[in-house]
């Protein structure tokens, strides 16, 4: 049988975000800020860099507190290389998926004509990349970890994903997904298709900011559930919670 090509995307909207250890003394400084003026607060310092030597040219800005722990006081801040401990760039994982097929020899992957599935993945699991309060612990403290999160909110594409079947029509019960839960957004990671994982195509990222958001606080070393921490045998429990979902979606839908 003739092979197949399919090219899947996620939902329309999406966006950057990152997640990284922050100066304590930034987040003391600016702990009752509301999340305009801490995005405001960034925007500015990310414009125009930190060096100890600066003058704050608004009343919301000190320079003797910068966002980010800095070695180099003439380093200056990038909030987007402020990522530590995360940094995605993705569709959000409530958006669903589209799947089109395209010509089977590669001479059109961007084809648009044909779509032969939308909606949703199936969920692999979550992970936690970033929950955190604004409230400094007393206690424990070594269990914290100061932090900033951004986060560029944007309308378009987000990567793509390329399966290819022996002629079989598209599974939509094949298309699993993960995704990380954060303060801010949930954000798809990682995408299957009949279990095998799937490379992130980033070609043709298309998009346009419509908005953003920020916030701070201390984060539980031990509620940053990173990738890493995923073992075979860990993959194979979720798969087999995958497999009895999927059972449950065929005698249920």
């Amino acid at each position: 049988m003739a092979k197949r090509r399919f090219r899947i995307e996620g939902g329309r909207y999406g966006g950057e975000l990152v997640l990284g250890e922050a100066n304590p003394e930034f987040i003391k400084h600016y702990q009752d800020l509301d999340e305009g003026e801490l995005i405001d607060v960034l925007l500015e310092e990310d414009s125009q860099g930190w060096t100890s030597d600066d003058e704050p040219e608004d009343a919301l800005l000190n320079p003797e507190t910068p966002p980010s722990p800095v070695a180099d006081p003439g380093y200056g801040y990038n909030m987007w290389e402020c990522d530590d401990v995360e940094h995605l760039n993705s569709a959000y994982a409530d958006g669903g998926f589209y799947v089109y097929e395209i010509p089977a020899d590669g001479t059109d992957d961007w084809d648009y004509e044909k779509v032969v599935y939308e909606g949703d993945g199936m969920l692999l699991y979550s992970r936690e990349g970033g929950y955190f309060n604004r409230e400094e612990p007393t206690e424990n403290t070594e269990e914290y970890m100061p932090v900033i999160c951004f986060h560029s909110s944007e309308k378009g594409t987000f990567g793509a994903w390329f399966v290819e079947t022996d002629g079989e029509d598209f599974d939509e019960f094949k298309l699993g997904y993960t995704m990380v839960e954060t303060n801010l957004a949930e954000l798809i990671e990682t995408v299957y298709y009949d279990k095998e994982e799937l490379e992130t195509d980033y070609d043709y990222n298309d998009s346009t900011g419509k908005s953003y958001g920020a916030d701070m606080g201390w984060l539980n070393k031990k509620w940053h559930d990173s990738s890493d921490k995923y073992t075979d045998e860990d993959m194979k429990m979720y798969w087999e919670e995958f497999d009895d979902n999927v059972e449950w979606e065929k005698e249920n839908r």
